[in-house]
């Protein structure tokens, strides 16, 4: 089965201050997943990051989604 989402090393910014660092996940086609953690530790900010809100700059790094960057 293929890769549905890869990131590879994402790194972002907001307001120029760094807000995530390093992020790699390999989801694969049928997968399920599960973001869990305490509070501020970036589950929200990742998804934000993924679904491309403009408030968060990428700054390094590659978000691939069913073969598309």
């Amino acid at each position: 089965m293929g890769s549905e989402l890869v990131i590879k090393n994402l790194h972002a910014n907001i307001e120029g201050k760094p807000i995530l660092r390093g992020v790699d996940l390999v989801v694969r086609q049928g997968e399920i997943h599960a973001l869990m953690g305490p509070n501020g530790s970036g589950k929200s900010t990742l998804a934000n990051v993924v679904m491309g809100n403009p408030k968060y700059e990428v700054t390094d790094g590659e978000i691939w989604f069913k073969g598309e960057n």
